[in-house]
């Protein structure tokens, strides 16, 4: 099913290796990334000066175990053990945290953490109860004073303006790697004018929109994704074959596809699509090699096995709530998540859970395609393209991101939140222009 397809030679090598001049056509399509680009800025740039919502004070706050592991060095403060450190993982808030450092702020006590929680302390059930409770009281007993009795007296909180745009700015910044990733991608497998359709489809969705205008951990998570899958595709490849040194390579590719899935797991839990389809991928070439004694497959078997376990190690090892026992502290991470959802499901008035696999397809189906009946063409015509061709070129690895994604995202959904879906758009869109791509391509090799 996975079949080691070399790059295509580049048009812009002669017969002797020579690199040529670029031509028009590839100046052009320089210019179309550059506009691509220039879409997540022209679309956050007029809302850059917004007030904060609701969730970008909570993201913002996260920010605050970026201080206390970096600024004040402290990975044994008891505020470790608050609900907000527990419920997410860290990767991502220290990426975020880095990022306002980098412009003089820095998030220095939980008083973002408790007005969020305090801003929906008149929602019935909104804090939950018994421990659900306790967690939230804890988060506000830890508050300054002052700050606590502005927000319970008078619903205020004054935060400096610097703070709403530089962290906008981060959310763009990785809108715009997101964008150049999903181009990189689809030009893996298709030509680049398909590879363009992918990139200003997923720039346009509305969800993508959502990610990169709003401050959240969703598109760190996304671009870190799709930077992970390209590592996984070089792997299937085995391109450190054509390196000078194929070790340093092999290496290097293992090393950064590791760091990526980390990066993007450790950003928000729903990237552990990207691990699961790793995994898998895995698992797949394991069973090749055992079954044919393939050189090839055992090589890859081994990168992917070297990429899952550099991850492991990064996400669990760079999270102090994971201390001292990662296991028990990366299984906390998810359950603790679960609770807060749970709470969440409670309250009716801010949204509707979805009940039953149906409601759960629908919502998918719409978040992901617009329309149910749209995502089920989709649906079909990927089926239909990957039992006429299981061995073109790495199809079948996209089309497993995208199953993978559909069943994994389809199966948790809670509620019908945008956001929610992100993990499937990404290989939605990639998968689309990928399958439509490779079919012109094969018409044009019968009738050329």
């Amino acid at each position: 099913m996975f079949s080691n397809v070399p790059p295509a030679p580049s048009p812009r090598n002669g017969p002797a290796g020579n690199a040529r001049p670029l031509r028009a056509r590839d100046w052009l399509v320089v210019a179309a990334l550059v506009v691509l680009c220039a879409i997540p800025y022209l679309r956050s740039y007029q809302h850059r000066n917004d007030p904060l919502g609701e969730d970008e004070i909570y993201w913002i706050g996260q920010t605050y175990y970026f201080h206390l592991a970096f600024e004040k060095l402290d990975w044994s403060n008891p505020d470790w053990h608050l609900l907000p450190a527990r419920e997410n993982p860290a990767l991502g808030k220290f990426l975020l945290g880095s990022g306002l450092r980098l412009n003089g702020l820095s998030v220095t006590n939980p008083d973002w953490l408790g007005v969020f929680y305090l801003i929906a302390k008149d929602r019935p059930n909104a804090w939950g109860a018994g421990r659900d409770f306790q967690d939230r009281v804890a988060v506000v007993q830890r508050m300054t004073p002052a700050v606590r009795d502005l927000a319970l007296r008078q619903g205020q909180f004054d935060c400096p303006i610097q703070f709403a745009t530089t962290a906008r700015a981060i959310m763009v910044l990785f809108g715009m790697v997101s964008v150049l990733a999903v181009y990189y991608l689809a030009s893996l497998y298709a030509g680049r004018g398909m590879a363009l359709v992918a990139a200003l489809l997923f720039v346009l969705h509305p969800a993508v929109t959502e990610a990169y205008t709003e401050v959240s951990m969703d598109i760190l998570a996304v671009a870190f994704s799709l930077l992970a899958v390209i590592h996984f595709v070089l792997i299937e490849r085995r391109v450190w074959h054509g390196c000078r040194r194929p070790g340093l390579g092999r290496a290097l590719v293992c090393a950064g596809g590791g760091l990526c899935l980390a990066l993007a797991v450790g950003s928000k839990m729903n990237a552990v699509v990207a691990g699961l389809l790793g995994a898998v991928l895995g698992g797949i070439w394991l069973v090749e090699f055992l079954r044919t004694k393939a050189a090839g497959a055992g090589e890859s078997f081994k990168a992917m096995l070297a990429v899952l376990v550099v991850a492991l190690l990064l996400f669990a090892g760079l999270n102090p709530v994971d201390y001292p026992n990662p296991l028990a502290g990366v299984w906390h991470t998810y359950a603790d998540q679960q609770r807060s959802l749970d709470v969440q499901k409670t309250i009716p008035a801010v949204r509707k859970p979805l009940e039953g696999a149906a409601e759960h397809v629908r919502a998918l189906a719409a978040m992901t395609a617009m329309y149910p009946a749209l995502f089920a063409l989709l649906a079909a015509a990927f089926f239909w393209e990957l039992v006429k061709s299981p061995s073109r070129g790495g199809l079948p690895v996209i089309g497993l991101w995208w199953v993978i994604a559909v069943l994994a995202v389809g199966l948790w959904l809670p509620f019908a939140r945008p956001r929610y879906a992100l993990p499937v758009i990404a290989p939605s869109v990639v998968l689309i222009c990928t399958a439509w791509g490779c079919s012109r391509q094969k018409s044009k090799l019968k009738t050329g």
